[in-house]
């Protein structure tokens, strides 16, 4: 097992441990266990082999997980069997959900608990400090900040993803590897077209502490915050897809600033277009309301990366631009 200890100040210690079929040994130390609720994706039932003990709960996985009366029906489970520890197995939605009910109750609280069991809700780690709710058909509408306790990483659910989807998330390693290491993002882009010796328990330990980088560092996943201002903000919107979009935008975005050369851009900007189709994707409009409100991401340097508030305002006629690219290629 490999271990990794984050801390983020006062705030929070988390510990972070990585090992492939750990899943066993996890669902036995927690099945059962007083004080304690397990939620898990309905979709791992026949997986686990955790049974169906009294405090197992499982929700289907996916878009309609982050809805608030899934969140509601959870805090109703949570205070009724007076639960002080929570533990969640599950993709990024469900953890997201599991997050929000844990830091709005106000119960005694005991542990946050995290296996994550999709390739990008591993990379993607929850601890940001932000968890997220769908609110009046929008994504991640609601926000309340928390970290998990403890986060046990397995490769071993991996098996169960579609492939094809699989393969699409290693672009969040591959935004990972432009920042920090070219022989990783090289990697992402391999393991992205084939499997063929995949080590993945190897290859999160590295995604994660690249993660960790930017955590630690106050820093936001390269994206992510302009995502919710140009990308579709619909409940059913692809995280992947809008992750490509908006990084894809600041790429361009580096190369209009002078950051980085035009052949780097022309490069990045082909392979993520190897991931993710971005001619089809939907591309909303600055608001004008958001003008003069400047949002913290990082732009892309010819040796590594900067972080920069960019004002909507100067970006407007860019993404314009940037919309033009994109219908021609």
């Amino acid at each position: 097992m490999k271990s990794i200890s984050f801390s983020k100040g006062i705030e929070k210690d988390i510990n972070i441990n990585i090992s492939h079929g750990y899943y066993k040994e996890f669902s036995k130390r927690y099945a059962s266990k007083y004080g304690t609720l397990m939620i898990i994706d309905s979709n791992l039932k026949n997986h686990l082999n955790t049974g169906s003990g009294n405090n197992i709960f499982y929700v289907k996985g996916g878009n309609e997980t982050k809805y608030f009366d899934k969140y509601l029906e959870l805090c109703k489970v949570m205070v009724e069997g007076s639960y002080s520890n929570l533990v969640v197995i599950g993709g990024g939605s469900l953890i997201d959900m599991a997050g929000y009910v844990f830091h709005t109750l106000d119960f005694p609280k005991g542990t946050f608990t995290v296996m994550p069991t999709t390739l990008s809700s591993m990379i993607y780690l929850p601890v940001s400090g932000e968890f997220y709710l769908d609110m009046n058909y929008t994504k991640n509408f609601l926000k309340v900040s928390g970290y998990p306790d403890l986060v046990y990483i397995d490769p071993y659910f991996c098996k169960f993803l579609d492939k094809k989807d699989m393969k699409k998330q290693f672009f969040l390693g591959y935004i990972l590897g432009i920042l920090f290491d070219n022989n990783f993002a090289s990697l992402s882009l391999k393991y992205s077209k084939n499997f063929i010796r995949l080590d993945l328990e190897d290859y999160l330990y590295s995604a994660v502490k690249f993660v960790l980088s930017l955590y630690s560092n106050d820093l936001p996943f390269p994206g992510t915050k302009l995502m919710k201002y140009i990308a579709d903000t619909s409940v059913k919107a692809d995280f992947v897809q809008n992750e490509s979009l908006s990084f894809a935008f600041l790429v361009y975005l580096s190369f209009k600033f002078g950051y980085i050369h035009e052949k780097n851009f022309q490069e990045i900007f082909e392979n993520i277009r190897s991931f993710e189709d971005l001619k089809s994707s939907k591309i909303q409009n600055i608001k004008a309301k958001v003008n003069n409100v400047p949002i913290r991401e990082i732009l892309l340097k010819e040796d590594g990366f900067v972080d920069l508030l960019l004002n909507f305002g100067e970006l407007k006629d860019l993404l314009l631009e940037f919309k033009s690219l994109l219908r021609g290629v």
